[in-house]
């Protein structure tokens, strides 16, 4: 059984966005949503999310 001349298109060129679909860090803007009430506040630059506790409720904030 031949494996045929080792000339075929390749598995691949590797310039795909990545496994999440983009850069590690969203950038500037946005906002911090509450995962428990869905209360939104705007993203300040330099400060993740998850760092962030929610106003109403005191749990961790995540990027919207």
């Amino acid at each position: 059984m031949g494996r045929g001349s080792g000339s075929g298109a390749g598995r691949g060129g590797g310039s795909g966005p990545g496994r999440r679909g983009g850069p590690k860090a969203a950038g500037p803007g946005g906002y911090c949503v509450c995962p428990n009430c869905g209360h939104r506040i705007e993203h300040q630059t330099g400060q993740p999310c998850y760092e962030v506790k929610c106003p109403k409720c005191g749990n961790p904030m995540v990027r919207e």
